[in-house]
Parts: C-alpha cells; structure tokens; sequence
C-alpha cells in the first residue's frame, strides 16, 4: 500500500511528463469517504480536458502503486482556481505588481494582516509596499497569502 507522501513524488512527475506543475495534493476523509484532491496548473491556465486527461493519466499510476491498498477513494483533479493561495516564493513572484492580502505569524511592525503591492520576492523574503512604505518579511512568518482581485 503506498501513502501520499509515497506517490506524490510520481505524480508530479507525471503531471511534468503532461506539461503542468503538481500545485498540490491532499488526502482526506469526507464523511465516509476517502478522496484525493490534486491540483494542477500551468502558465497558460488549465482546462476540463486538461484536468481530464491528467485524472486518466495518475488513475493507471495509482492503481500501479496500490494507492490505498485497493481500498476505495475518489480522485478530483482540478485547477487551484483564479483565487489561489500564495505559500511559495515563485507564486509570490507571479505576482509582482499587484494587490495582496498577507496574514502573519505574528506582528509585522504592529500588524498581522499586511496589504499592499508585491515589490518582490526573492531568497524567500518577500516585500510589498503598503502604499505607505516598504515592509519586508520572511516567508515563513506566512501564514497565508492571496491575491486581491479587482474587477473593472
């Protein structure tokens, strides 16, 4: 029986071999059932077909592997979406120029919550000016991040 820390590895490498980045995996309990969630994305975006294909691709990987044991899951694969989290220093990268929301560890200069526009992001410290002066944190005093979306 493999676990997810097990097959994670070889998901990503297959979601590479299909031209997407494994965002992230999770598994999970819902009630009685047992499902895992996989998250895929590339720069150009992710379609149906796309989370489709990827599904029937790691479906035969998983039954290689005894995922579970044959025990019974549900696998979702999807797009982490237009309101994604921001963990990573590339994701923050992405970002450079726009709005976001960060929630801290703890206090940065009096403040858990910062918001402001990405400066940069570089060997894991990130900086954004809050539209008052620039404040620069660790990433891991993160706790999450998220992009402020404006609509016109």
């Amino acid at each position: 029986m493999s676990s997810l820390e097990q097959v994670e590895p070889i998901i990503a490498e297959k979601c590479v071999d299909l031209g997407f980045e494994l965002f992230e995996a999770r598994f999970f309990r819902a009630g009685s059932r047992s499902i895992l969630r996989i998250f895929i994305d590339r720069p150009k975006g992710v379609t149906i077909a796309d989370c489709e294909n990827v599904s029937t691709a790691l479906s035969v990987i998983l039954d290689v592997e005894n995922f579970m044991g044959g025990k019974p899951y549900t696998l979702e694969v999807s797009s982490p979406g237009i309101d994604r989290p921001l963990r990573s220093e590339r994701e923050f990268r992405r970002v450079v120029g726009r709005e976001v929301t960060v929630n801290c560890r703890e206090p940065v200069q009096g403040k858990t919550v910062l918001r402001g526009t990405v400066v940069r992001c570089e060997n894991d410290i990130l900086c954004i000016d809050d539209h008052e002066q620039q404040i620069e944190l660790s990433l891991d005093q993160i706790v999450s991040g998220k992009e402020e979306l404006r609509f016109k």
